[in-house]
C-alpha cells in the first residue's frame, strides 16, 4: 500500500511540476529555460536522493576510518565527507542549461 502512494505522490509531483512550465513553453525566447528548468525537476528525483545517500556512506567510512587510525587521517577524512557532502544539493535550470554555441 505504500508504495503505490508513493508511486502516485511521484506522478502527483512530476505532473504539476512539468504543466507550470507549460506557459513558459510557449514563449519561443523562453523554450530552453522552460526545457532546463523541467530536466532538473526529473532529474533531482534521482539526484537528490543519490547525493543523500553517498553523503551518508562517506560519513560512516570518515567514523571507520577515524576509528582504526585514532583520529591520524583527520584532514584527509573531512575531505573526503566535504567533498561527498558538499556542493549543490538541488539541481536548478542554470545547471542542466545547454551550453551557448557559437
Amino acid at each position: 500500500m505504500t508504495w503505490s502512494r508513493f508511486v502516485a505522490t511521484l506522478l502527483v509531483v512530476v505532473s504539476v511540476a512539468t504543466s507550470t512550465l507549460e506557459g513558459r513553453a510557449a514563449d519561443p525566447s523562453r523554450a530552453d529555460e522552460a526545457g532546463s528548468t523541467a530536466a532538473a525537476v526529473a532529474s533531482d528525483l534521482v539526484y537528490v536522493p543519490g547525493k543523500a545517500i553517498v553523503c551518508g556512506v562517506s560519513g560512516v567510512l570518515w567514523l571507520a576510518t577515524m576509528a582504526l587510525t585514532f583520529g591520524t587521517l583527520y584532514q584527509e577524512s573531512a575531505d573526503f565527507v566535504r567533498g561527498a557532502c558538499g556542493g549543490t544539493w538541488v539541481l536548478t535550470g542554470e545547471d542542466i542549461k545547454p551550453a551557448q554555441s557559437y
